[in-house]
């Protein structure tokens, strides 16, 4: 209790501080990140590579600093976030497609909300319910306790209801019967998940979304966020995936969810999370074949 309490009164320190001066700072301590974290550099780069293979190096260098960066900004801006009133965080938010959203929840059958970590992703996560949706949040548990209490708090403070991702999917049947939005991150690696391409690469995937909406023919919306040049301000957008209710595979729906993403990231590359090992399904692949073949040479050599 007294660490989670420490967790707050850090975070009300901080919030005292103008939330542009914050994210600056935080940006700026990012781009060192980006040259001390040689670990996370090379995830990037490796991600970059097989993403954008034909980009020039320093064009790829820059994503990748802009991206350490990105997230420095948006960890910084967390008290904000995290604290801040409903009225000053939709007032740093223009909402475009939203009758999208209101139109597939006037169907009844449940929404399944789709995203990215792609901005400031903890801010989008609140959308949902700052707008009075009735939203269920896949999450993932933070390992300290005390700081996961304290997230699960201000995520829920405007009435969304958090559902650990280890915690099973038998609430997500229910959620939707009340025709409540149930919403899901689809670009993290999922070490027992199935290869999906993500921005055309195989990656391991989870198939939720894919298997209720195909169940149960649950309508899929996207959710994205775009941060309006470097500032606080963000323009949060819905987009209507088009599955199709008469296909049963679950990549091949995937895929359709992923692919709707594309367009985004591509704008703007540096605002997505590169450091995450999204393709480490791959990375390991890649690694093993080239293990086998430095063997097989070693072999041949000694013949």
């Amino acid at each position: 209790m007294m660490a989670s309490f420490a967790v707050r009164l850090l975070f009300t320190i901080l919030r005292l501080i103008p939330v542009r001066l914050l994210g600056a700072s935080g940006a700026g301590l990012g781009r060192i990140a980006y040259y001390l974290d040689g670990r996370h550099r090379q995830i990037a780069m490796r991600n970059l590579n097989r993403i954008y293979p034909d980009r020039p190096d320093a064009w790829k260098r820059k994503i990748s600093r802009e991206s350490f960066a990105e997230l420095g900004r948006t960890c910084f801006e967390l008290p904000h976030v995290y604290l801040r009133s409903r009225p000053f965080l939709l007032s740093r938010i223009q909402v475009e497609n939203e009758q999208v959203l209101r139109q597939a929840e006037s169907l009844g059958k449940g929404v399944i909300l789709t995203a990215c970590h792609h901005s400031n992703w903890e801010l989008g996560a609140l959308c949902m319910s700052m707008l009075g949706h009735h939203t269920e949040v896949m999450y993932r548990t933070v390992r300290q306790p005390a700081l996961d209490h304290f997230v699960l708090q201000a995520r829920s403070r405007f009435g969304a209801i958090l559902r650990a991702r280890d915690a099973g999917l038998r609430w997500v049947p229910r959620a939707l019967k009340n025709n409540r939005c149930v919403a899901i991150m689809v670009d993290q690696h999922l070490s027992n998940g199935t290869p999906v391409p993500f921005l055309g690469h195989e990656a391991l995937t989870t198939t939720m979304p894919a298997i209720f909406t195909n169940k149960y023919h649950t309508p899929v919306v996207g959710v994205e966020l775009h941060r309006i040049g470097k500032g606080f301000h963000f323009r949060l957008r819905f987009c209507s995936i088009p599955v199709d209710e008469h296909v049963t595979d679950e990549v091949e729906t995937m895929q359709v969810i992923c692919d709707s993403f594309a367009p985004m990231i591509h704008q703007r590359p540096e605002l997505w999370l590169w450091i995450h090992r999204r393709w480490l399904y791959l990375d390991e692949k890649e690694q093993g074949e080239q293990r086998r073949d430095e063997q097989n040479r070693k072999n041949q050599e000694q013949v």
